[in-house]
């Protein structure tokens, strides 16, 4: 009954209209064993004929229960039989190769276009998860916006972010384009001096209020360290 309601659930999002901004999110769990063939699968899967462009794809490396992450641009209904058929042989061989689905739908002020860039060169994402308190759903997506100006103030990686629309419990999520392992946990405000400064003219109490403010707002977080699959 889970497989036919994930099926139904999955031909309504990706059939749903859409806007160039609004994405489709995939996250796979493989079954015992069977993850060497769920990379291989999503890698020479024909994208275009089913989904649209081929999507981003993200290897977990710690920190969450999937172990794949897709992201895609929504595309608009699937009504030629080519269209059709592939999408139904897509998840088909999704359920023998795969234990955990989640599908769902957000909406970003990024384009399509300026993620492709910025994973053209990315060696490592930061993803985070947020579920937002009650009632401060609108303060939390203020802060992730004024802490990507803290960060651009900084010279740090800013991070793309995400409105969930439908189809999860979180309420936004952020992917952070890393060049590296090593460039991610080097990466840090010049001083203390112009990390205060900078937190300020972002819209902060101050420095340490960016991670306290933050707390205030969500009543559930986990971030994700993932590798490109090319």
């Amino acid at each position: 009954m889970k497989k036919l309601f994930i099926a139904l659930f999955v031909s309504f999002l990706l059939t749903a209209p859409s806007t160039a901004n609004d994405y489709w999110v995939n996250q796979l769990r493989a079954a015992p064993g069977k993850f060497p063939e769920l990379l291989d699968f999503v890698k020479t899967t024909n994208w275009t004929v089913g989904f649209g462009p081929r999507p981003i794809m993200m290897r977990h490396s710690q920190g969450d229960r999937w172990d794949l992450m897709l992201l895609g641009p929504a595309k608009s209904a699937c009504t030629s039989h080519d269209c059709k058929t592939a999408r139904k042989a897509f998840a088909s061989k999704l359920n023998d190769l795969v234990d955990y689905e989640m599908r769902f739908t957000a909406s970003s002020e990024t384009s399509w276009q300026q993620l492709q860039a910025e994973a053209q060169n990315t060696g490592m994402f930061h993803i985070e998860m947020f579920n937002a308190a009650a009632g401060k759903h609108d303060a939390l997506l203020r802060q992730r916006k004024i802490e990507n100006i803290y960060l651009e103030k900084t010279g740090q990686v800013t991070n793309a972010i995400f409105t969930v629309n439908f189809g999860s419990d979180v309420d936004f999520f952020t992917i952070g384009f890393h060049e590296s392992f090593e460039s991610f946990a080097k990466q840090g405000p010049p001083s203390s001096e112009e990390a205060e400064k900078a937190a300020i003219e972002a819209g902060f109490k101050s420095r340490a209020d960016i991670s306290f403010h933050l707390r205030e707002l969500i009543m559930g977080h986990h971030d994700t360290l993932a590798v490109p699959v090319r």
